[in-house]
């Protein structure tokens, strides 16, 4: 009888202590990156969904027109994309001779990022309906980074002008990266010499999640500007300006369509002031 105690005990204690050890090793082994990796992409959603909800401690933190579902279906992508930091762009206005519209020289520089092996695909310049009444000249050109084998020197991958550049405009200009597609820190530059009418809306935004960016806008002196910054958190915007020169910058992460939108006008006169002229200003 002794006997058969002594075996149910052992076998009790031998029970918990394997089901302890179990239970360790398949927490580490869940844990473990070798078995995250083996997981489907559904499998994958699924874990992550729960974790969140363990996290917020909301069960229906997933249900049907949730913030989880909208981030899941337009913004989780964004996480494992390639990216631009450090975007820089000046748009330098002067106006043209019969004074209801600016003459627009227009530089962006960027910084191309990797992820997941990855680099932007192609480059694209393409303008809005009317959005310019007239485009006098395009380039683009990359530069590769230091550590490349030929890092600092530039290469010109478009460059037209004239009635050429016009009848490419209607499907927009497009230049691959594809056999750059392996240099990280890639530089692009664009310049664009066109053509705006006065009081026109115009709007630089982001085409891929960047990290930091910044534009300088000059203008004739004798208009005025208003703006609106589109970033979701304004309060980390900087904002420089004076009468014909504002600077926006924004130094952390921004998702696609962020950016600034402006209007150039003439200055309205004041009561008994004659209004301003800004024809032929430099």
């Amino acid at each position: 009888m002794a006997l058969i105690g002594y075996a149910i005990f052992s076998l009790t204690f031998d029970t918990k202590h394997w089901r302890d050890y179990f239970a360790e090793r398949l927490k580490e082994v869940i844990l473990e990156q070798d078995y995250i990796e083996t997981l489907d992409y559904e499998s994958l959603k699924d874990l992550q969904t729960r974790t969140l909800k363990a996290q917020f401690r909301n069960q229906a933190i997933d249900k049907e027109g949730s913030f989880l579902k909208y981030f899941e279906s337009n913004l989780h992508r964004f996480i494992s994309e390639p990216f631009r930091e450090d975007v820089s762009a000046e748009v330098l206005m002067k106006p043209c001779d019969d004074g209801t519209k600016l003459e627009v020289l227009d530089r962006v520089r960027y910084v191309c990022r990797s992820s997941g092996g990855r680099l932007q695909e192609k480059v694209v310049w393409r303008p809005d309906d009317g959005e310019f009444e007239d485009v006098k000249s395009l380039s683009i050109l990359i530069q590769f980074p230091p550590g490349h084998q030929f890092a600092g020197e530039k290469r010109e991958l478009f460059k037209e002008d004239g009635d050429k550049l016009k009848s490419c405009l209607d499907k927009g200009i497009e230049v691959s990266l594809a056999e750059y597609k392996e240099v990280d820190l890639l530089v692009v530059f664009t310049e664009a010499e066109y053509i705006v009418k006065l009081g026109k809306l115009q709007y630089w935004t982001m085409a891929h999640p960047t990290k930091n960016f910044d534009i300088t806008i000059t203008y004739p002196v004798a208009c005025e500007i208003q703006f609106k910054t589109l970033v979701l958190e304004d309060v980390l915007s900087q904002v420089s300006e004076i009468p014909g020169y504002l600077k926006f910058g924004y130094g952390v992460w921004a998702l696609p369509a962020s950016g600034i939108a402006w209007v150039v006008s003439p200055c309205l006169k004041k009561p008994g002031e004659a209004q301003p002229s800004f024809a032929g200003e430099n």
